[in-house]
């Protein structure tokens, strides 16, 4: 029995969206929406808060003005501690609801991060809230991961880029500060996908030899 492509064509068009199914709101309507990888404006840059829009972010469509409903990122909801599962630990938050998820949150990293460890001579450090990465309100194009492309946001795990250690030492030698993601237990395994190996010899930013 033979298919015929317009057949193929439907078939591979339902299984995309049973896969990425997309909420019923276009560019023109409004209201609240889960962001998935197909949202059109996932990716992008949030015009209040300047991090970018991830699966699973709430957000508040209004027409083309997208912003976030997430806790932390001064949008539509206000606050300002951190979005991760160790940043809302620290502030004495929660990650699910009570303070007690909000500690089984941050043992599970921790137990995770123990038993998991990123290689040798790689060190992970959690993005605070004033880290001069975290993109502030109106920012433009601030820094983001080298590998998923997304905002670094409070409470997050990260791997710096070791080519030159604190942010300047010197008027010519200025370290580049790039970093990659290495949060597993938020779902940000970037580190191990971008350097399956682990470690680097060469600073993708400046090409210096590390």
């Amino acid at each position: 029995m033979s298919v015929r492509p317009d057949e193929s064509a439907e078939f591979e068009f339902g299984v995309r969206q049973g896969s990425d199914p997309q909420p019923a709101f276009r560019a023109t309507s409004s209201g609240v929406a889960l962001t998935r990888p197909g949202s059109w404006w996932s990716y992008r840059y949030c015009t209040t808060c300047g991090h970018t829009f991830r699966r699973g972010d709430r957000v508040l469509l209004e027409g083309r003005r997208v912003r976030h409903l997430v806790p932390g990122l001064n949008c539509g909801t206000g606050g300002t501690g951190g979005t991760g599962p160790q940043q809302d630990a620290a502030d004495g938050g929660t990650a699910g609801g009570g303070t007690a998820d909000g500690g089984d949150v941050l043992g599970f990293t921790e137990g995770l991060l123990s038993a998991w460890p990123p290689g040798r001579g790689v060190a992970v450090v959690t993005v605070a809230a004033d880290d001069w990465r975290i993109p502030q309100p109106g920012s433009r194009r601030p820094p983001v991961c080298l590998f998923c492309a997304h905002t670094f946001r409070p409470g997050e795990l990260v791997v710096v880029c070791p080519c030159r250690p604190g942010h300047r030492d010197r008027a010519d030698r200025i370290a580049c500060g790039a970093a990659v993601h290495r949060d597993p237990a938020a779902g940000l395994p970037c580190w191990e996908r971008w350097r399956p190996a682990g470690g680097l010899t060469i600073c993708p930013v400046t090409k210096a030899r590390v």
